[in-house]
């Protein structure tokens, strides 16, 4: 079993910052509600799964998001393994178009490839922080999680069955 987490609320996903340099890029930090959010992810990790953040090996995307999320819950900077198969993928549809895809049920094609390539070599951490469509992705791929949100929430945990 893998636990699979979206990453916390960040200036590349914060709507006011569309079509600016910070929307959608690597580098963008999270926002203050990430922040906050990913403190009671360490919390929760240790509550619903016994887990010690602290003493996991985490693998995340090469992102500045994925990696202050999962320092924020509580890991060690050295137990981190950035991985670019878990980065975001680039978009290939606007906004409006994604939103109506996911709405209707439908996962773009290249979240779906990138489920594929993750599935043949995947990370051997059990805990994996990366992005929304990358998780959808898996889920779909993996038939899990289809009576919820395709994207999942900022900062949820989605157990695979890896």
């Amino acid at each position: 079993m893998k636990l699979v987490i979206r990453h916390g609320l960040s200036e590349a996903n914060n709507r006011h910052n569309i079509g600016t340099p910070a929307f959608a890029s690597p580098d963008a930090p999270l926002m203050p509600e990430g922040y906050a959010a990913a403190e009671r992810l360490g919390l929760q990790l240790q509550e619903q799964f016994g887990i010690t953040p602290d003493a996991e090996h985490i693998a995340t995307s090469q992102y500045l998001r994925t990696a202050q999320t999962a320092l924020t819950m509580g890991a060690h900077y050295s137990h981190l393994r950035q991985y670019a198969i878990l980065n975001e993928l680039p978009r290939q549809q606007s906004g409006t178009e994604l939103r109506a895809m996911l709405d209707n049920g439908q996962i773009p094609a290249q979240a779906l490839m990138r489920a594929e390539a993750i599935l043949a070599s995947p990370p051997e951490e059990d805990i994996w922080v990366t992005h929304g469509l990358v998780i959808a992705g898996l889920c779909r791929t993996l038939g899990v999680y289809s009576n919820q949100r395709a994207v999942p929430r900022f900062c949820e945990i989605r157990e695979l069955p890896l």
